[in-house]
């Protein structure tokens, strides 16, 4: 089975924090590679039309981002940037695309 799910967090989504899947925002499986790919790449254009900047961090995961859209976090009392990562997985297996 393969997954895709974009993130949204206040961190970029390679760091894959113990948790990471409470911000899933959106999910997609896939039965085989060739479809999820597919639907991975519109998905990354379509972010990447959206977004005004993007980096690209362990496993080649996308945050994309727009410097402007900050929260503000009550735990380190100061804004911080959010970020809209794009994940690839196989059988919960985070997969590198390229």
């Amino acid at each position: 089975m393969y997954e895709i799910v974009i993130i949204t967090a206040d961190y970029e989504g390679w760091w894959l924090f113990e948790e990471w899947r409470d911000d899933v925002t959106e999910s997609f499986i896939f039965n085989d590679y060739p479809t999820m790919k597919i639907k991975y790449d519109e998905i990354y254009q379509l972010l990447q039309d959206k977004y005004t900047s993007v980096k690209i961090g362990k496993y080649h995961i996308p945050a994309f981002f727009n410097c402007c859209e900050i929260q503000y976090c009550e735990d380190c009392d100061d804004d911080v940037q959010i970020y809209h990562s794009l994940i690839a997985l196989e059988n919960d297996t985070i997969l590198e695309m390229k």
